[in-house]
């Protein structure tokens, strides 16, 4: 579950864990792999560790909480958009563009919609595909335990 640092943000993933606990009778199969902040600044440490808190508090459980977070980069999410892209392909299409120093001496066009940001979003994303695999094979392996 993708939840934000501020109160409002938990309290809305507080509602979102009582609707998935009041369906759990007719669908025994949905549960929750955890929750992972996203839209952070990287520099907001305190604030990270303060919701990371929180959440763990809020379940009862400090396991609920991704490691990986995805930080906010208002130039990449736009860019995304605009471009119908993934910030994965996005971060590509930045990385294939032209050199700074060639657009400085006129031998090529800088590129729009590229923000640099486009690879520590997409890393951010990937690190978090990589946790919902993992603990998605645990819990299968758990669930053929029993």
């Amino acid at each position: 579950m993708p939840v934000k640092s501020d109160a409002s943000s938990r309290k809305g993933m507080a509602a979102v864990a009582l609707r998935i606990d009041a369906v759990a009778a007719i669908n025994p199969d949905l549960d929750l792999l955890g929750v992972v902040l996203v839209a952070v600044g990287t520099s907001a440490k305190t604030v990270l560790k303060q919701a990371r808190s929180a959440i763990a508090e809020a379940f009862g459980n400090d396991d609920v909480v991704f490691t990986a977070t995805v930080r906010h980069s208002e130039a990449t999410a736009q860019a995304t958009r605009e471009r119908g892209m993934l910030a994965a392909e996005l971060d590509a299409v930045v990385r294939s563009g032209p050199k700074w120093y060639d657009v400085i001496k006129g031998n090529a066009e800088p590129q729009t919609l590229a923000p640099k940001s486009s690879k520590s979003v997409a890393d951010d994303l990937f690190a978090v595909a990589q946790e919902v695999v993992t603990r998605v094979a645990t819990a299968e392996r758990e669930e053929a335990r029993v």
